[in-house]
């Protein structure tokens, strides 16, 4: 079964997105990964 995950960003975070596409930082990944998408995937995988 498929869900959706949703994480609405600032223009600002979206450009920061862009530069760690970019640049392949995957530290920068992580951090922004762990700050954006951890609660709301928790949210997902719990129902919450």
């Amino acid at each position: 079964m498929k869900k959706a995950l949703v994480i609405p960003l600032t223009d600002k975070e979206l450009q920061e997105v862009y530069r760690i596409l970019i640049d392949r930082d995957k530290d920068a990944a992580w951090d922004f990964l762990n700050e954006y998408a951890r609660a709301p995937l928790h949210n997902v995988m719990t129902g919450g």
